[in-house]
């Protein structure tokens, strides 16, 4: 019998119904659960009601809330994503992207805990790997430096790679999984809609988060497949591209002031385009222990 957590997750979908049909699957197979799932329709317009219908009695056999609403379009996601923390039970939240695949069976448990042994960790973040063999590390925290430049720390490096098999404080974290306190909606709100559609609203909250005297980690006790960028393949490359450049401006001109204090730039902010990872084309989302 799988344990039950006392986390809420929160898995918004705008279209992609076959990875949100993996993500939920993975969800339910894994040896630790959460209490209550949210799984918010943010304005689809495939399957996706279809498929929330049909998976909701699998979602309350293994015990847990399915809560479940449709926004008639895409509100973004900061507002569909606050809306579900607002009503979240759980002592803790996690958001989940609908691309994104449990790997670690004992993910939430070993979530839960380190949460516990440290009140003064906001949040916490997996180490995303992609889901194509041999699962080079997609995203193990994010560092920011002093021009505002973002870095997907491990990006394209080994999945063994000992720089990244520990736990340690970060400067950011990417929201594809992430577990986080559910008091820190009531302590300084929620994500930001200025960053509307989509990206850096996490960004922008876990620098918040540290402003509010948290810190901010990664985790390599935590692996999660992540298919990258699938939840926001509905916009449009141009669109994605616009938006990206709209909210990063925004961002560096809400923190000029602390981003002007991190790093020098280096080779190391050099975006790695995916095409240039070492990776095959064998998918392979297995579960390990």
């Amino acid at each position: 019998m799988a344990k039950t957590e006392d986390c809420s997750v929160i898995i918004l979908a705008h279209n992609g119904v076959e990875f949100t049909r993996i993500c939920v699957d993975s969800l339910l197979k894994a040896d630790s659960l959460p209490s209550q799932l949210f799984l918010i329709d943010n304005g689809s317009t495939d399957d996706t009601p279809a498929f929330i219908q049909a998976v909701a009695p699998a979602v309350r056999e293994r015990g847990i809330e399915f809560v479940t609403w449709r926004n008639e379009e895409n509100v973004g996601c900061s507002v569909a994503r606050n809306d579900g923390w607002s009503k979240a039970a759980g002592k803790y939240v996690v958001f989940m992207d609908n691309d994104t695949a449990v790997c670690t069976r004992n993910w939430l448990s070993v979530f839960r805990q380190a949460m516990a042994d440290d009140v003064k960790l906001g949040i916490l973040g997996a180490r995303l790997i992609y889901p194509y063999k041999p699962h080079p590390i997609q995203c193990a925290g994010v560092s920011i430096n002093r021009h505002g430049r973002i870095r997907f720390r491990g990006r394209g490096a080994a999945r063994a790679d000992r720089r990244f098999a520990g736990m340690e404080t970060v400067t950011a974290l990417i929201s594809a999984c992430w577990i986080m306190r559910r008091g820190l909606f009531d302590e300084i709100s929620g994500l930001d809609p200025a960053f509307h559609p989509v990206q850096y609203e996490d960004l922008d909250y876990c620098l918040r988060v540290n402003e509010a005297g948290y810190h901010c980690a990664y985790t390599a006790a935590v692996d999660i497949y992540h298919f990258e960028s699938m939840t926001t393949a509905s916009f449009g490359d141009e669109t994605y591209l616009r938006t990206i450049a709209r909210n990063s401006m925004t961002f560096r001109r809400r923190w000029h002031g602390v981003i002007q204090e991190f790093g020098e730039d280096s080779d190391d902010y050099q975006w790695a385009h995916v095409d240039s990872i070492q990776m095959t084309d064998e998918l392979d989302l297995a579960m390990i222990p």
